[in-house]
């Protein structure tokens, strides 16, 4: 192969989203592709540096990726088709890769190297996720309908019984009170219904562009509006924040429910209540805090445009989230609060993913609960994200406290 055709090829393996990675017979790395730096969390730099490196030391960020490479070069691992979950690094979480080994043989057939050929499984497994939710949502919005249609009729006819019975006791005040107790709860049940029938109802989006920090400051001043907190609120947004294209409506209820139960959580805890809210963007899913973009809109290294969401952060100084309920807690209808639907967090859930986001449950939270959420960001969105960060290379911090 000529220098012609070695460039080529090598700019081939570049412009690949998926990652590719092979060793030589002293583990020593000869392929080390953009896609492959960018999935592992390799250091970036001169593609030239990373040849002739042994692969423990530049993949020593994801050990078992090397593990993996040089068991299949001493044959003993045959050829594979396997999914791996990458160890968590700086700011990104833990995803799953899937991944081809296979040793490489010369022309004796004899092993001489190993090669690794993986893509980021994240963006199918959140799909997945979403397409499971729809499902979900299909089936309930059939099995409500029946059941409010055979609900709503008797708790209707059982509140005009209540209102007529009510005129009767008239006079009586003890009665009467019991009367209304009776006639709120059956208005009780009701809104439960219509709830139920609101979540499983298809989402319908009217999207329009959003100022994202003037959302969460309004969002935040509602929730106190509706719970007393005499705590201090602290706001920290990435300077330059572009507008988000959302149903601004729809994402407000969603971080107002956020809020409102992190209010809740910390009414009666021992720690001193604090609320933290922070909002940032992410490229690839690192923070753009820590991570250089090219003026072009790419990575380092990568010929590929970087993939960008916002992400908001709610922390609390509350109770937080006992391990055997955080599976449980996204459910529709599950509760831990006496007077609760079970309906915000599975809603907030939907809205997220119907603007195709994803909220968690954070579970490295050592006092409280911490709840991220994450929005795509829109290509007119992503570029002006970009533009604005060559305009205001370092971010600021925006702090405050509230009582």
């Amino acid at each position: 192969m000529g220098v012609a055709d070695s460039e080529f090829g090598a700019r081939i393996l570049d412009s690949m989203s998926s990652g590719v990675v092979a060793i030589d017979g002293d583990h020593r790395i000869v392929i080390l592709n953009d896609g492959a730096r960018r999935i592992l969390g390799c250091p970036c730099g001169e593609d030239s540096s990373s040849i002739g490196e042994p692969c423990t030391k530049l993949l020593a960020s994801q050990p078992a990726v090397a593990q993996l490479l040089v068991e299949a070069l001493d044959a003993h691992r045959p050829l594979s088709r396997a999914e791996l979950v990458l160890e968590s690094f700086g700011e990104r979480d833990k995803r799953t890769i899937g991944f081809t080994l296979s040793p490489v043989r010369d022309e004796h057939s004899r092993v001489c190297g190993a090669a690794m050929i993986f893509r980021d499984l994240t963006p199918f497994e959140r799909m997945d996720e979403q397409d499971r939710l729809r499902e979900r949502l299909t089936a309930l919005g059939q099995m409500a309908a029946d059941l409010a249609h055979e609900i709503r009729n008797p708790l209707a006819g059982m509140e005009v019984v209540a209102g007529l019975l009510k005129r009767r006791l008239k006079g009586r005040p003890d009665e009467e009170r019991l009367v209304d107790q009776v006639i709120g709860e059956l208005r009780s049940l009701a809104d439960t219904v219509t709830a139920s029938l609101e979540f499983v109802a298809p989402p319908v989006l009217e999207r329009e562009y959003v100022d994202p920090v003037a959302l969460v400051e309004e969002s935040i001043a509602i929730a106190r509006s509706r719970v007393s907190f005499d705590g201090t609120i602290h706001l920290d947004f990435e300077s330059g924040l572009s507008p988000i294209d959302a149903d601004a409506e729809q994402l407000r209820s969603v971080i107002t429910n956020l809020v409102v139960n992190a209010f809740e959580s910390m009414a009666d805890t021992r720690n001193e209540p604090r609320l933290d809210v922070s909002m940032c963007r992410l490229v690839n899913n690192q923070s753009l805090r820590s991570v250089r973009v090219e003026s072009d809109g790419r990575m380092p290294n990568s010929s590929m445009p970087p993939s960008q969401e916002l992400e908001l952060t709610i922390r609390d100084t509350g109770p937080g989230v006992s391990e055997d309920l955080r599976e449980k807690i996204f459910y529709p209808f599950f509760t831990t609060k006496q007077q609760g639907s079970g309906i915000g967090l599975a809603a907030a859930q939907k809205i997220v993913t119907s603007h195709g986001g994803i909220i968690e449950l954070d579970d490295g939270s050592d006092v409280g609960a911490t709840f991220r959420v994450r929005i795509p960001l829109s290509d007119a969105a992503a570029d002006d994200s970009v533009s604005r960060r060559r305009e205001h290379p370092t971010a600021s911090t925006v702090a405050g406290s509230a009582r």
